[in-house]
């Protein structure tokens, strides 16, 4: 449950499901704690290039999230992580769909831990080619790092709010992908570094 309010942005590039991604954890966070407000940055989405949601949970009077104030950033490709590290508050949480922190220069790792910034580090594409559905990746990182507690949502909130918005041909999928939340530690690809 979010108190004081909650910040977060979801980088990736184009055909990775930004905006997707983006919508359900909206949707999942708005269902447990009320008014949310979403702004997207296409870029060059449609060419691989950067696209950018931010997202905020309470009485924000506008949805960008300004530099150094985000509790979460959600990268889909580690590029982009790296491209937007400075939207990470002290004391947030980092989550990128990367098998580890090799992307990382020593010296972002340095920062990150001075910061007390929580980093989880998981191959959501493996996790999603595991669960059957390689397109995947997206819902599956957002899962792991429910599994992780790194959002302000329960597992079981997640998937309720997801499965509301899913469509019958895309259900079966989408329960595959969400339990890798509720599955037991060491059977996804998760890594915390």
């Amino acid at each position: 449950m979010v108190k004081n309010g909650w910040q977060a942005v979801v980088a990736g590039v184009g055909g990775q499901g930004v905006l997707f991604v983006t919508k359900m954890l909206a949707a999942a966070v708005a269902g447990e704690n009320g008014r949310v407000l979403i702004s997207e940055v296409h870029g060059m989405a449609q060419r691989g290039g950067s696209v950018l949601s931010h997202l905020k949970v309470g009485g924000f009077a506008g949805p960008l999230v300004a530099m150094g104030r985000a509790d979460l950033l959600l990268s889909l490709e580690p590029g982009e992580a790296v491209r937007n590290l400075g939207f990470l508050a002290p004391g947030a949480a980092l989550v990128v769909n990367a098998a580890d922190g090799e992307f990382l220069s020593q010296e972002a790792r340095r920062s990150l831990s001075r910061r007390k910034v929580r980093v989880l580090f998981t191959d959501a594409a493996q996790a999603a080619r595991d669960a059957g559905d390689p397109r995947g990746a997206n819902l599956a990182l957002l899962a792991l790092a429910a599994k992780a507690g790194m959002l302000p949502v329960s597992a079981a909130g997640l998937k309720a709010a997801v499965l509301r918005q899913t469509s019958e041909a895309r259900r079966e999928s989408n329960e595959r992908l969400l339990s890798l939340a509720s599955s037991p530690a060491g059977t996804s690809a998760r890594r915390q570094c």
